[in-house]
Formats: C-alpha cells, sequence, structure tokens
C-alpha cells in the first residue's frame, strides 16, 4: 500500500503509460466496430477515450522539480514547456493528418477534439515560459521546503 497519491514519476512509466493509452485506442476503436456502432462515431468516440487517458496522464505524471503529493495546477500539463509544445505537435498532427483521412460528422468532431487536447498543451507550455520568464515558479512546480511564493 501507498501513503500518498499515485503518481508516475520515472520515464519508462510514463513512455509505458503512452504505450499503454495508445494500444488502449486502438483496442477500443476495434471494440466499437465490433459492437456495430456505426463507422463515423468511432473515431469521435476513441477520441473521447483518448481525452480520458490524457486527463489522467497530466494529473498522475511528475516531472522531476515537481513534488509528488499535491495536485498540479488545473492550467498545466506537463513539467517543462518543451514537452507540451511536442504533444501540442502529435495533437494537431493527429487531429489534421490522421482523422482527416475518415469522412463524416463525427470525424470533423473527433478532429476538433484532438485540436483542443493540443491548445491545452500549447496553453500549458506558453503559461510555464511566461512564469519562467518572470523568474516565477508555478504553484507546487519545485520542492522548496516550504519558501514564501513571490507574488
Amino acid at each position: 500500500m501507498t501513503n500518498g497519491p499515485f503518481r508516475i514519476t520515472t520515464a519508462q512509466a510514463k513512455v509505458g503509460y503512452v504505450v499503454g493509452a495508445t494500444v488502449v485506442e486502438v483496442l477500443l476503436a476495434l471494440l466499437l466496430f465490433a459492437l456495430g456502432v456505426p463507422d463515423v462515431a468511432v473515431p469521435f468516440l476513441a477520441a473521447v477515450g483518448l481525452v480520458a487517458m490524457v486527463v489522467v496522464g497530466v494529473r498522475v505524471f511528475r516531472g522531476d522539480d515537481e513534488p509528488v503529493a499535491p495536485p498540479r495546477a488545473w492550467w498545466r500539463m506537463t513539467a517543462r514547456p518543451f514537452a507540451g509544445f511536442l504533444l501540442a505537435a502529435y495533437f494537431v498532427a493527429d487531429g489534421v493528418l490522421a482523422r482527416s483521412s475518415v469522412s463524416g460528422g463525427f470525424d470533423a468532431a473527433g478532429t476538433v477534439v484532438m485540436l483542443l487536447v493540443a491548445a491545452a498543451y500549447l496553453g500549458s507550455s506558453v503559461t510555464l515560459l511566461v512564469l519562467r520568464s518572470q523568474g516565477r515558479a508555478p504553484a507546487g512546480a519545485f520542492r522548496t521546503g516550504g519558501a514564501a511564493s513571490r507574488g
């Protein structure tokens, strides 16, 4: 049993989570097709499933400089800006390139969902950069033994 909340802190575990989430998304899509869900609805429903996995990942992943116990700030998607920019690019590519190959209204909705996820990663990274440029740390960003925050 653990005393604190579940957190993913190692690079290997993070890669495992991302690979696992991708496999689950593909399996979810195959299951939906097998259950007879209309073909136009499957990409959207798979995108919604992926968003759920992103939300869980964002809440449990932690960087080396982040405290493990407290929850992340609501806007924070990654530990560092560069990771957020890479993930934003991935979700733009997923939304624009991969999902545009399937036609239908629900696919358009799936594309919008992926672009919204990309926007969240982009916004998080820009916020981290702005705070860094101002010399301010994001809330709960560093293990500082209770130092007062600079306002």
